[in-house]
């Protein structure tokens, strides 16, 4: 057999680093294979090997790796063709050579086990990383720096930052990358603190941190939404020079719309020399989490002028986007544009166009789509789509016939399945069979949670079992959150119960004490029992605490146009002719019968003035542009930001009947049919 020299092994070792082609590759392998030479250099034979796996070839390259006759106690072939596994992905066949280099008892090292962990963390194996963990304790490499860094990194893919954090904590030697994945770690398991406070040992241990290190603590003020933390890691990354980082760019852009602060987000965004898909993506996500579904739209616009085409992301954020403002047309415009523009259509994004037309109240379409499913491809998601659907306008019925024909197909339900179906016997009444529902979570594997609690205490508040209510709630497993103590004031609102609110009540200012939401439904309880000095009261706090009331806002289609107003609206160009519209409408439907609800007025004046304020609520606003400027035939569709009060409820139901018309009206829980004198709740939401 021939030696390989010195001269020919570094003729082949170029070869082997200006080959770029497997062709070549496959040549320089079969050269080295015939003259025998393969077996004489491990080396050669190591980086043919990770040139293979690299080019999508791992079977040839264990092919090549068992061909090889060179002493394979050694565990350096091992290593290699380890290495070359977890690097692209092969983590199944990483941790069954691992096992099989165990077997066959060659000695692992230090360059074995960083690898190992790889292909642990890349599928969140945590059993097969503890394994391993235990091996490492066996052969005395826990000391070891690399390896130490490996089983951090594991444990935090694998959700377990507290184990990660017991390996960090007694490394011999933290370099940065160790501390960015520990803080990473803690921002992607959602603990924003234990994230800024590593950060700032970083600091004060006098590392300079890299991109990834702030792309990571973005992320975590993002979560904690605390704007002056954001404009400090702003601040850091300019005086750092990172801001030239374009995912460090995105990152912030993404922080600053988490924390609220679209217009500082915008800036940095406009301030951008080069933007990619996810910079568009990011803002257009940002407008859409802060209820800016028309400024995501016009940003759309640019983005199709830009050279940066949409992807199936930036489509399901329009999808929400349209979803938000409950417009129909809208959202057939874009699910055409996905269409056409031949985008992948995966079941996500099936999913949320299908949710998109059951929030615009185009549930017979959203129905079309989900049988144009084959039923081996439907999953729990798109069952859950359709439940919610039904269930959001008041059809619990129907919702309960698909959560039937679920189980009947032998889909699993989880536990968004039970929110949905639980919120639907709620708004349609359905106490018993939700009762059933609640009962049989467990009997199907789901576990109830503090959201499943809220529903059964909305569901029986709503029906006036206020007492039932609070009783599960006192007996809850777990500790009741705002969600829980909000549905038992909402229906205290709703039935008329102080005593039971003012004990919510309290319970939600020491939960949430900046949440208007809960003060104003108080004040709400007050002031339909006219305890005014009360009402006074909490309007004080509210006015120290420096919280307003949110804004009501109604939106309505006409032609491609969107219309919106607030409540009491003197901005929208159409006011004056909606005004005179609203007045003609309230004599009328007085004259049918109509009573003004006046607890729904909250101001300790005279009833006259307080009737006339109510007159000029944002959906009755919305409703009489709609009936001076749609054809008869066209139905009025308006969607509203917050719930619809009693008294417009009440109206819309006399305006139907008078005006002939279908008016829908979509608020913060549920869609409202009006049609002929009835409403599709029958009065009970």
């Amino acid at each position: 057999m021939r030696r390989l020299g010195p001269s020919t092994e570094g003729f082949y070792d170029q070869l082997l680093k200006s080959c770029n082609f497997l062709a070549s590759l496959r040549q320089i392998h079969s050269s080295l294979t015939t003259s025998g030479l393969i077996n004489q250099a491990l080396h050669l034979g190591a980086k043919i090997i990770i040139k293979y796996t690299t080019y999508g070839e791992p079977n040839t390259a264990r092919s090549l790796f068992n061909s090889i006759h060179n002493d394979k106690s050694n565990s350096f072939l091992w290593n290699t063709m380890i290495r070359a596994y977890a690097n692209n992905g092969h983590c199944v066949e990483t941790l069954e050579l691992y096992s099989t280099m165990r077997r066959s008892g060659i000695s692992s090292n230090s360059y074995t086990f960083p690898f190992v962990l790889k292909a642990c963390a890349s599928n969140s194996l945590i059993l097969e990383g503890k394994v391993v963990h235990g091996d490492i304790l066996r052969t005395g490499f826990l000391s070891d720096s690399y390896v130490q860094a490996a089983l951090v990194d594991m444990y935090a893919k694998c959700g377990q930052t507290d184990d990660g954090c017991k390996v960090f904590d007694e490394m011999s030697v933290r370099d940065l990358v160790s501390w960015t994945v520990m803080i990473t770690a803690y921002e992607q398991a959602e603990k924003p603190e234990e994230a800024l406070i590593l950060f700032q040992k970083t600091q004060q241990e006098g590392l300079l941190s890299d991109s990834v290190t702030i792309v990571s603590v973005a992320s975590a003020v993002g979560q904690l939404g605390d704007v002056l933390k954001a404009q400090a890691v702003h601040g850091y990354a300019i005086c750092n020079a990172f801001l030239e980082d374009l995912c460090i760019q995105n990152s912030i852009v993404a922080m600053y719309a988490r924390c609220g602060n679209v217009e500082k987000a915008r800036l940095v965004f406009d301030m951008m020399e080069k933007r990619d898909l996810i910079s568009w993506n990011s803002m257009l996500s940002g407008y859409i989490q802060n209820g800016q579904a028309s400024e995501a739209l016009l940003l759309f616009d640019e983005m199709q002028n830009s050279d940066c085409k949409p992807n199936p992301v930036t489509a399901l954020i329009l999808v929400s986007a349209c979803a938000y403002l409950g417009s129909r047309q809208l959202g057939r415009k874009f699910h055409g544009y996905i269409i056409n523009s031949n985008m992948k259509i995966d079941a996500t994004l099936r999913n949320a166009v299908m949710d998109m037309y059951a929030k615009c109240g185009d549930l017979d379409t959203a129905e079309n789509m989900f049988n144009d499913i084959h039923p081996s491809e439907r999953n729990v998601s798109s069952w859950n789509v359709l439940i919610a659907g039904y269930g959001m306008h008041g059809h619990g019925r129907k919702a309960l016939e698909f959560f039937s024909q679920m189980l009947e197909e032998g889909v699993k339900p989880d536990h968004i399945t039970f929110t949905s179906i639980l919120s639907a016997c709620s708004h349609a009444g359905l106490i018993d069979e939700g009762r059933k529902c609640f009962a049989d979570m467990t009997k199907l594997s789901v576990k109830p949670e503090v959201k499943h609690y809220a529903c059964m205490v909305d569901m029986l508040g709503r029906a006036g079992c206020l007492y039932e209510a609070f009783d599960m709630i006192k007996q809850m497993p777990l500790p009741p959150n705002d969600s829980v103590w909000g549905a038992l004031l909402l229906a205290c609102r709703i039935h008329g119960n102080t005593e039971i609110g003012e004990i919510a009540a309290n319970y939600l200012f020491q939960l949430e004490p900046e949440h208007t939401g809960y003060f104003v439904l108080m004040s709400n309880i007050y002031a339909a029992s006219n305890k005014w000095r009360e009402v006074g009261k909490l309007r004080e706090d509210m006015k120290n605490k420096g919280l307003k009331k949110p804004a009501a806002f109604s939106v309505i289609e006409y032609g491609k146009d969107i219309q919106g107003f607030h409540t009491a609206d003197r901005v929208n160009p159409y006011w004056k002719e909606v005004y005179k519209k609203v007045e003609s409408m309230a004599v009328e439907i007085k004259m049918a019968g109509y009573m003004p609800d006046l607890s729904c007025a909250l101001h300790d004046v005279e009833d006259e003035d307080r009737e006339h304020m109510l007159n000029y609520h944002s959906e009755k606003l919305a409703v009489a542009f709609g009936i001076m400027n749609l054809t008869p035939e066209a139905v009025i569709q308006v969607t509203k930001n917050l719930r619809v009060c009693n008294d417009c409820h009440s109206a819309f139901r006399f305006i139907s009947y008078i005006y002939r018309r279908k008016i829908i009206v979509r608020d913060a829980n549920r869609f409202h049919h009006f049609e002929g004198g009835t409403c599709s709740c029958n009065d009970y939401w």
